[in-house]
C-alpha cells in the first residue's frame, strides 16, 4: 500500500509502473462466472452511485504532499528512477535524495504519515445511474459527473470492457485484505486493462525518449467492499503524447 500510495505523488507514475503488466485470457468457464458475478454485483435498474474523487488526509500531510510534487515536477528525472527501481527495491524505507525538495527529516515525517494511512476518499457528487442488461452486455447511463460511465460497456460474453473506442481485455482479480486504505475496508474487483505500448522497458529508457513517446493506459475495476458490501467502481484513463498530458481521469465509485 504504501509504494502505492507513494505513486500517485509522481507525475506520470501510473502508466509506468503499470504498462509492462501481461494480460491474462480467461477461459470460458471463468468468464462464465465473472458474466454472473457481474449482473449481481450490477443489477438492472436505477442505483444511487456516489463519486469517490474528493480526498480527506491529513493536514500536515497535505503540506507534505504539496512540496513533494512540487520537487518531483522540478526533477522529473527522480521520478523515472524510483519507478524503474520499484520492482528489485529491498523492503524498507524509500531512499532519500535531496532532488526531491525537502529535508531529509520532512522526507520521513512524509512516509510516517503515509504508512498511517491518514488519506481516505470522500464523495464529491451522488447520482442516479441507470443500468441495463442484455443478454451479453451491460451498459450505463448516468447523469452529471456520472455521465462519464456512458462511454463504458461490459462485453459478458468476450469478458471485454469497452471504453470510448478501446476495448479492454480482462486481467486478474485484485483482492486487497488490508482495510488499512484509502477506501478504509478489505475491498476486491475484478480488473480488465490496456496499455500502449504493451510490452515496453523502461528501464534503461532515458528521460527525453519518454518524452517523445505515446503513453496510454485504460483500466476498469467492479468489485466488492467487504466493511459495506457496496459495488466499487473504478475507471482510470490516461493518455500522455511527446510528455503533454492530453487526459487523467482516476475516479472511484461507490454503490449506495
Amino acid at each position: 500500500m504504501r509504494k502505492k500510495l507513494l505513486a500517485v505523488l509522481f507525475l506520470c507514475a501510473a502508466p509506468l509502473h503499470t504498462i509492462c503488466a501481461q494480460t491474462k485470457t480467461a477461459v470460458a468457464s471463468e468468464t462464465k462466472n465473472i458474466g454472473a458475478a457481474l449482473q449481481k454485483l450490477l443489477p438492472a435498474g436505477t442505483l444511487q452511485v456516489a463519486v469517490m474523487d474528493s480526498v480527506v488526509m491529513n493536514p500536515r500531510l497535505a503540506v507534505l504532499m504539496v512540496k513533494f510534487q512540487e520537487g518531483i515536477r522540478a526533477n522529473p528525472q527522480y521520478m523515472i528512477e524510483m519507478q524503474n527501481q520499484a520492482a528489485t527495491r529491498k523492503p524498507g524505507p524509500v531512499p532519500y535524495d535531496k532532488r526531491i525538495g525537502m529535508s531529509e527529516p520532512e522526507f520521513r515525517e512524509l512516509q510516517t504519515l503515509m504508512e498511517k494511512r491518514e488519506i481516505k476518499v470522500a464523495p464529491s457528487y451522488t447520482g442516479t445511474l441507470q443500468v441495463e442488461h442484455t443478454a451479453t452486455a451491460i451498459h450505463f447511463n448516468g447523469t452529471g459527473r456520472l455521465s462519464m460511465l456512458n462511454e463504458v460497456w461490459i462485453d459478458l460474453a468476450k469478458n471485454e470492457v469497452h471504453v470510448l473506442s478501446y476495448v479492454l481485455p480482462y486481467k486478474e482479480l485484485i483482492t486487497v485484505s488490508d482495510a488499512k486504505n484509502a477506501y478504509e475496508s478489505a475491498w476486491n474487483a475484478y480488473e480488465w486493462k490496456l496499455s500502449e505500448p504493451a510490452n515496453e522497458s523502461f528501464e534503461n529508457m532515458s528521460l527525453e525518449k519518454l518524452r517523445a513517446m505515446h503513453l496510454l493506459q485504460m483500466q476498469f475495476e467492479v468489485g466488492t467492499l467487504a466493511k459495506t458490501g457496496k459495488t466499487l467502481l473504478k475507471l482510470k484513463a490516461q493518455e500522455i503524447d511527446k510528455g503533454q498530458k492530453k487526459y487523467s481521469v482516476d475516479t472511484p465509485f461507490f454503490v449506495q
